[in-house]
């Protein structure tokens, strides 16, 4: 009897590599702190320390004379420091990528990329003065961020070896309702930037209206990820993530809110260190999103298609 024809083939894989997962990884845990950092400059109001974008005080290499000595000097200066670590991690990585095939040679080249604009984004906005391109540099850093945590997943053993082969019920309104968490998400972080660098008023309405949607969407994702697929390992620990961030983002929300908006007295330390946490959990949450979303395209398959597969291979051996 002959086969019938499957309806779709599994997607191709991508061969694991211990030592570039593990770079991709180191990349990405560097790329988080740069994103604390940089949040916690905007905080401290501290980001024309130095007017020289590219480097400081004419220092490329050098570390400039007295710049741990005052608190806007460090954190500015440390953050530029981090940013050419990074920096110098992608080119490792793009280089890593480019020999293991078109998947991940694309996708190093696209981290590369991203981390150069962001660097070119940081420079200009010290040279031009703008709070606009400040503004931009902190929601694109998020976006590295994201584009980072992304190689690191396509280059684990999971991705690798787990692409197509879950069956899953419901997938297409999944993948959707992912889609539009993600979009939330994303439009909570310009609104939250744009609150951060423009000062208050309508932004502050915005933002917190368009929390109410965000919470219940990320809130609906991550209990049927838990509830649906509980024995899929990376799912269920990308939804127990995303339900414990969430719940910390509201708190730190709140008060960020008192801090900075009702101006409730606090010490120094406090009124930087919220708010830049704020940042660095939306982040957290917003890349867990991503991951939860490329997984669902790229390592599930539609319920009905997986089994007309094996039917097709129990007749071709009949």
């Amino acid at each position: 009897m002959t086969s019938a024809p499957s309806q779709s083939c599994p997607p191709p894989t991508v061969r694991y590599r211990r030592g570039l997962h593990a770079l991709a990884i180191v990349t990405a845990c560097a790329v988080f702190p740069l994103v604390l950092v940089g949040a916690s400059v905007t905080s401290k109001e501290a980001g024309m320390a130095y007017p020289d974008g590219f480097t400081s005080n004419g220092y490329l290499i050098q570390n400039p004379l007295g710049w741990w000595d005052q608190d806007d000097t460090r954190w500015e200066h440390g953050h530029r420091l981090l940013g050419r670590g990074v920096g110098l991690l992608s080119i490792a990585l793009a280089i890593g990528c480019w020999r293991c095939g078109a998947v991940l040679r694309v996708v190093g080249l696209c981290n590369l990329v991203a981390i150069m604009i962001q660097g070119t984004l940081g420079a200009f906005r010290v040279y031009e003065v703008s709070t606009h391109l400040a503004m931009l540099h902190g929601i694109f850093g998020q976006m590295c961020f994201c584009v980072t945590c992304c190689v690191a997943l396509i280059t684990g053993r999971t991705w690798s070896e787990g692409r197509g082969v879950h069956a899953v019920r419901a997938l297409s309104f999944l993948r959707r309702l992912c889609v539009v968490g993600v979009t939330s998400v994303a439009l909570q972080l310009v609104t939250g930037a744009a609150l951060r660098h423009f000062g208050h008023g309508a932004m502050v309405a915005m933002h917190i209206f368009g929390a109410v949607p965000a919470t219940f969407l990320i809130g609906w994702i991550a209990m049927w990820i838990m509830g649906q697929h509980p024995n899929r390992h990376l799912l269920s620990r990308f939804g127990q993530a995303i339900a414990v961030l969430l719940v910390v983002q509201l708190l730190l929300g709140a008060a960020a809110f008192t801090i900075t908006v009702i101006k409730v007295p606090s010490s120094s330390f406090v009124q930087w260190a919220v708010p830049s946490a704020h940042v660095g959990v939306g982040s957290l949450i917003f890349v867990t999103m991503v991951l939860v979303t490329l997984c669902t395209y790229g390592m599930l398959r539609p319920a009905g298609e997986l089994l007309a597969s094996a039917e097709s291979g129990s007749l071709s051996t009949a």
